[in-house]
């Protein structure tokens, strides 16, 4: 499990997402209905008439810290949690902040444009799930073939696999009755923005590593990072490290920034579980 010390954008959006949810509940218990969660769905959900009507423009913003349940919340912060350790690690703070809010916005957009216009969709929706799937349009991007479960049926599949899965789908069900009340054109619209602004990151990352460092090779960089990783969890840590190797690892470090390789703080992890393996190899 991905320790949240480590990474305060994800551990931050979850406690919102939280404190926003409890707040409600806690004011509808109290009595207090103008400031509990049928309030805050008034004010910030995203009711797409409204924006044209009333010109809520903050709504395909705001409405991605709204839940409609318990259940709904509880499954969003699984897939945040899980989804996003991975990129704020590999991508930084910023970037992984800037992907998550961006797929949450189009999200609300897609709902806008395509429920709202195209289909004359009135109903509000709330919901991080635009968000989550942007992260994990993100993942498909970075690293395809890192696995994840499938809750509730515990079944690994590869992010690939499960992006295209959730691709095909949606737009089955976007386009015939049988998708019930589920806003898929938001969950489409986030996926498709994260995968887009991963691979762009990624790709422009790529190409100025190469002109600074044309001497790399990606198989060999790999290596040598692992084992560099490696002496870093050893108890003697940083100071078995001279000057210039140390220059080499920042070097190493920003060039791997977009490549699934193994990270310090996953080794820390496994290390104070006991494992004397890693809990994912590095890819090929």
């Amino acid at each position: 499990m991905p320790r949240l010390d480590s990474l305060p954008v994800l551990r931050n959006l979850i406690r919102l997402n939280l404190l926003i949810f409890a707040v409600g509940w806690l004011f509808d218990s109290l009595g207090f209905l103008s400031a509990g969660s049928a309030a805050m769905r008034s004010a910030f959900a995203l009711f797409p008439q409204r924006i044209t009507q009333e010109g809520m423009l903050w709504t395909p913003f705001t409405y991605m810290f709204l839940h409609g349940n318990l259940t709904h919340l509880v499954f969003n912060m699984m897939g945040l949690y899980f989804l996003g350790a991975d990129l704020e690690r590999a991508l930084g703070s910023i970037r992984f902040l800037l992907i998550y809010l961006l797929s949450g916005v189009v999200g609300g957009w897609g709902f806008f444009l395509f429920s709202y216009l195209y289909q004359g969709d009135v109903d509000p929706v709330v919901g991080a799930s635009g968000a989550v799937m942007g992260l994990l349009g993100a993942i498909v991007a970075l690293y395809p073939r890192r696995q994840y479960v499938i809750l509730p049926l515990m079944i690994p599949v590869r992010a690939s696999v499960l992006g295209m899965l959730l691709f095909s789908s949606h737009l089955f069900f976007m386009f015939t009755p049988y998708g019930g009340r589920v806003a898929y054109d938001v969950h489409l619209a986030g996926g498709l923005l994260g995968f887009v602004l991963a691979w762009s990151m990624a790709f422009v990352h790529q190409r100025r590593c190469f002109r600074a460092h044309p001497d790399l090779n990606m198989a060999a960089a790999k290596a040598e990072w692992e084992a560099m990783l490696y002496r870093l969890n050893q108890p003697e840590g940083a100071a078995s490290f001279s000057e210039a190797e140390w220059s080499r690892y920042h070097v190493l470090e920003e060039w791997l920034r977009y490549k699934d390789v193994l990270r310090l703080e996953e080794l820390k992890e496994d290390a104070k579980r006991g494992n004397s393996t890693p809990k994912r190899a590095p890819a090929s």
